[in-house]
């Protein structure tokens, strides 16, 4: 075969490989497309190749520009999520073995692979992780352990109707379909519970499994580091799932006419602030097992959580809950940075997830349009404030927190 042939044939390959990379990252792309534009051009350095890519939050257009024509082009389309966070590992694994040498074709086997591996964990250990992130999460809620049992209890539920509608045309409807069976089951069988503290507080930490606070903050980061029309478009879809779970429980309150379980109190602390700290242990399990996390990432997932709650509990006390979120926020950014910059540890997004839903963006503003939708206006008010004030203020912590490490940062 001539020279040219194998060098062509070498180089379609390697394109090959870069449109691989550029699928399996778009679908771990819920927290924004930053990682997914970096693998595609690592690869395309390691390769000696050069294409261009136009990323949107769901599709993503790759074109071999290596040989100064544009007729090589490949569209990549990809419902965004966080769900198969294996996928993302067993993708950053490649990508080092590419770098070191790895031929094109191996590459691509590699990826497809990858793509095609079967979920982590059985359909019995997600649900029973969904049940044991919201018990984890519902004391960062309402500190008592009635709603942290009841948590578990919908929580369980919640799992169950995560596999029932993954892969299947119903699933866009899950936020909402979620929303009001579990707050159908807090007025009438928790009605004590949900009497007492609202409904919103009971069902949220069940449903927040949905919530697309990451999302929302992810979107804040893509407009802040000149992404527009990505930000744009995943603010706006974030935006709608927050209105699609908000539309489930309020028509959920309306049609057993229990419209004043909207009404939002916020009791006092009954559980020690170190039941409060440990109760993240549990949600670090939950979310791997959710979210199809290999167990060894559980010595990164626990610390970096537990810290980030640490963190944003003693700087609010000194300086309020914004500069909480600032502090906590700078740390998570830069410890994901540093660490997912080493060939051998989890990807940045592994490190910040947890972190993410520790900062509970988008559970503030579920409450506060809950709230004012009942007609409390107080609570509502100052729920939908404070969201809109923790949505930038999250994205302007992770962005120093970048900014600060990006020196010692290897395009991990």
């Amino acid at each position: 075969m001539p020279v040219e042939s194998n060098l062509a044939e070498s180089h379609g390959s390697a394109f090959d490989v870069a449109v691989r990379v550029a699928r399996l990252g778009l679908e771990s792309s819920g927290e924004g497309v930053e990682t997914m534009e970096r693998y595609v051009a690592r690869v395309a350095r390691a390769y000696g190749v050069a294409v261009e890519t136009v990323v949107l939050p769901e599709s993503v257009i790759i074109t071999d520009v290596s040989s100064g024509e544009t007729d090589r082009v490949s569209v990549v389309r990809a419902t965004p999520g966080v769900f198969r966070l294996d996928q993302l590992v067993g993708l950053k694994e490649v990508l080092g073995e590419v770098e070191l040498g790895l031929p094109a074709e191996a590459a691509c086997s590699r990826l497809d692979a990858v793509h095609a591996a079967p979920r982590l964990w059985p359909w019995w250990a997600r649900v029973a992780g969904v049940a044991l992130f919201a018990a984890g999460f519902a004391p960062s809620v309402v500190a008592s352990w009635g709603e942290v049992g009841a948590a578990a209890i919908l929580g369980l539920l919640m799992g169950v109707l995560l596999i029932a509608c993954e892969g299947r045309s119903v699933e866009p409807l899950l936020p909402f379909l979620a929303a009001f069976l579990l707050t159908l089951i807090g007025v009438t069988v928790l009605s004590g519970l949900s009497a007492r503290n609202g409904i919103t507080m009971l069902v949220l930490p069940a449903l927040f499994i949905t919530v697309p606070g990451d999302t929302l903050s992810a979107a804040a980061a893509e407009l802040l580091g000149g992404r527009i029309t990505t930000g744009a478009i995943r603010l706006v879809s974030a935006f709608f799932v927050l209105a699609l779970i908000v539309v489930g429980i309020v028509g959920a309150t309306q049609v057993t006419g229990h419209g004043d379980a909207l009404f939002e109190t916020l009791p006092e602390p009954r559980l020690s602030f170190w039941v409060l700290m440990l109760a993240w242990v549990p949600f670090a399990v939950g979310l791997a097992l959710a979210f199809n996390a290999p167990a060894e990432l559980l010595v990164w997932l626990i610390p970096s959580v537990i810290g980030t709650f640490l963190l944003q509990q003693g700087a609010t006390r000194v300086g309020g809950a914004v500069f909480g979120t600032l502090v906590a926020g700078v740390a998570l950014g830069a410890f994901a940075n540093l660490v997912g910059a080493r060939p051998r540890r989890p990807p940045r997004l592994v490190l910040l997830l947890g972190g993410f839903f520790v900062l509970t963006v988008g559970g503030v503003g579920v409450r506060g349009v809950t709230a004012l939708v009942g007609g409390d206006v107080v609570s509502g008010v100052q729920d939908v404030v404070q969201f809109g004030l923790q949505v930038p203020t999250v994205a302007i912590a992770m962005g120093i927190g970048v900014a600060l490490t990006n020196r010692s940062r290897r395009d991990g």
